[in-house]
């Protein structure tokens, strides 16, 4: 199908439109339910199959499905509609308002101009009479942003299919890897004492210090001489520490809460035993220090890295569905965040690219925008995608 009759089939003011009625809708994470069934209600208007499963009470994820015309492979188009919190914005959260060719608000794309592309190129194919095979699946997830459970509770339900697209703001590059990322508390235990005396307490927070500087200056630096040809090395940033009861107290214990973002092929043990065989050398030096590492509270779950070889199939195939359906072809490209393609694809076997409008740089920033070019193209572009992987031959039992 060629461009102009996709363009004709599906304006851009619609997909416009879609989205200012998808950010209307509040979803911060922990409060998606309407949204779910705003979509749910939408699907069955356009007459896809449609399911709701709940992953917790008052969050359901929503699937609906476009049946081709002979049975065949099944493509999932997903992402998530849970958006960050609002309270650093700077414009209404809430009230989508279009200037310099951008629409603004929260989710816009981060990413509901995703679920916006993903329908509309469903519309596509059900206006044009697209002649496919197989199932296109719109899978829309709760809480991406904090504990991946929406696309975990679709794999545990069985919800699969024979490859997949993860609509992020990658502006539309392909991307086809992304690090793992494992949380970790490293915990230094002192002794509390009147502030008065401080010198017959041990103070953690202090010992901390230590062991931050010294993490950072000796251990930490080691990860350059691991290397993965398009990932690079791994990384890790240290977010949070909490020490202390009182400040008239000499600290007794202090938390400090690193995110290492990792390379295929690292395990958790691995990393951890990396950690504390180096804490391990201070203490030996200081027999005050007492220090361990081991896997955050935060982290309830491993979220393991992704990737894909650049020269696969699917993501050259997205790749070429760019150029044909925008006049451009897709950059292929590494995400430097993390995102659900891991647990799709990584976890459970299914082939997967990150595809999708606007920019990680506005996502969860106090001015939330996508640029509209991006949000009409991606229509077309998924659209395509989907017409080349379902209009070949049965899928054989």
């Amino acid at each position: 199908m060629d461009s102009n009759t996709m363009r004709e089939a599906v304006t851009p003011r619609e997909t416009i439109e879609l989205l200012k009625s998808l950010v209307r809708i509040p979803s911060v994470n922990g409060c998606e339910e309407a949204v779910a069934l705003w979509l749910n209600d939408l699907f069955q208007e356009l007459g896809l199959e449609t399911s709701l499963y709940e992953v917790e009470p008052h969050r359901p994820a929503v699937v609906g499905v476009l049946h081709g015309k002979r049975p065949g492979k099944r493509l999932m188009y997903t992402t998530h509609f849970d958006t960050h919190v609002t309270d650093n914005m700077e414009i209404p959260p809430f009230k989508p308002e279009i200037r310099e060719n951008r629409l603004y608000g929260r989710g816009s794309c981060d990413a509901k101009g995703s679920i916006a592309a993903m329908i509309m190129s469903a519309v596509l194919l059900q206006r044009t009479g697209c002649d496919f095979s197989g199932d296109l699946l719109l899978a829309f997830v709760p809480d991406e942003e904090y504990m991946n459970k929406g696309t975990t509770e679709l794999m545990k339900q069985g919800i699969t299919a024979d490859m997949a697209v993860v609509g992020e703001p990658t502006e539309m590059a392909v991307g086809f890897g992304h690090r793992g990322c494992t949380h970790i508390d490293i915990n230094v235990t002192g002794r509390a004492y009147h502030s008065a005396f401080p010198e017959r307490g041990i103070n953690a927070i202090e010992h901390m210090a230590h062991v931050i500087t010294a993490l950072r200056s000796e251990y930490f630096p080691t990860y350059e001489q691991k290397h993965h040809p398009y990932l690079g090395h791994p990384v890790i940033n240290l977010g949070l520490i909490r020490g202390g009861t009182r400040i008239h107290t000499v600290a007794d214990k202090c938390c400090a809460s690193f995110l290492r973002r990792d390379l295929p092929g690292e395990t958790t043990e691995d990393i951890l035993d990396g950690i504390q065989g180096f804490l391990d050398g201070l203490m030996a030096r200081d027999p005050k220090l007492c220090a361990h590492a081991s896997l955050s509270t935060i982290q309830q779950r491993i979220r393991l890295p992704f990737f894909m070889e650049p020269d696969h199939p699917l993501v050259s195939g997205l790749s070429e569905s760019c150029r044909r359906a925008a006049g451009r072809e897709g950059e292929k490209q590494v995400m430097n965040y993390y995102c659900d393609a891991s647990i799709l694809c990584t976890e459970s076997g299914i082939p997967t690219v990150i595809f999708g409008p606007g920019s990680i740089s506005v996502a969860h920033s106090a001015v939330e925008y996508i640029e509209l070019d991006q949000l009409a193209d991606a229509v077309y572009i998924y659209a395509d995608y989907a017409m080349s992987l379902l209009a070949g031959e049965e899928k054989t039992p």
